[in-house]
């Protein structure tokens, strides 16, 4: 999913989607590089993240007009545990007792509402024959990918809901845009060609990173805060 976007595109000259493409793909590298030098707060997990996601983008940077499987799971594969550390930070952060005893509701909507949108995530990618021998792994790497991003986003309202912090805030504004940057690209790839939704998609993707490191930069509220990822 996220390895399509990137592909060579050549009318004589690169084209200005190829430039933003690539512009894309050096932010998080760039964003890495500053938290690990300038970030006096660093954490393990949060680290891990940006290292996974930085990698990813690398790989494909170097290798971005190869249409190889081996390049499609190994990036993915980046990405999903890019998102997977990002979610495990997050859920180590919350108190499970106060958002079922003052979020209850909100949690079986939200449950009712990941569910809802993976089923319709699944409709849209199974029918999809895809060029590659090995079309199960596609489709179960796909479906992994949504189910990650769509948790990932749910936690991170009930993070913000939880603490209701400016720590909070934006960090749930960078998974909001992070999540909506992926799935705008399922509707590019697979509903409409419309170049647009692959410039959103890209602007979305920068945001999330961006909100992401000004999170990191923040002290926790200790009153209202538990430990946060720095």
């Amino acid at each position: 999913m996220h390895i399509n976007l990137y592909s060579l595109a050549f009318f004589g000259l690169i084209d200005a989607s190829y430039i933003f493409s690539v512009l894309e793909l050096l932010i998080v590298p760039t964003i890495t590089i500053y938290y690990l030098i300038y970030n006096k707060n660093k954490t393990k997990l949060f680290t891990l993240f940006l290292l996974c996601y930085a990698i990813a983008d690398i790989l494909h940077l170097l290798d971005s007009d190869s249409d190889s499987d081996l390049l499609y799971f190994l990036c993915n594969s980046l990405y999903v545990s890019a998102y997977l550390i990002l979610l495990i930070q997050i859920v180590k952060t919350l108190n499970f007792r106060v958002i079922m005893k003052r979020f209850l509701i909100q949690t079986i909507v939200l449950l009712a509402l990941v569910t809802y949108l993976f089923v319709v995530l699944c409709s849209i990618i199974d029918p999809i024959i895809f060029e590659t021998k090995f079309l199960d792994m596609v489709r179960f790497t796909e479906h992994i990918y949504n189910l990650v991003l769509l948790l990932l986003l749910a936690v991170s309202f009930l993070n913000y809901l939880e603490k209701d912090t400016r720590k909070s805030l934006l960090l749930f504004i960078g998974c909001l845009a992070i999540s909506n940057s992926e799935f705008i690209l399922i509707g590019y790839y697979y509903l409409s060609d419309l170049e647009l939704l692959s410039y959103l998609a890209s602007a979305l993707n920068i945001l999330a990173f961006v909100m992401f490191y000004m999170q990191s930069n923040l002290d926790v509220d200790r009153k209202k805060d538990t430990k946060v990822f720095a």
